[in-house]
């Protein structure tokens, strides 16, 4: 499934994304680790 990382926009597979998380009942995909750090504290969230 091709998803949108929120951070940069680009778009990736879901199933070969370099990292994801859970943001309440939200899985969110990423195209990098750096990608989800930035979110990740944006969000106040804790890896």
């Amino acid at each position: 499934m091709k998803v949108k990382d929120p951070v940069c926009g680009m778009v990736i597979e879901s199933t070969t994304a370099a990292a994801h998380g859970t943001y309440g009942s939200e899985t969110v995909y990423f195209c990098s680790v750096a990608c989800q750090a930035s979110y990740d504290q944006k969000h106040h969230r804790s890896a």
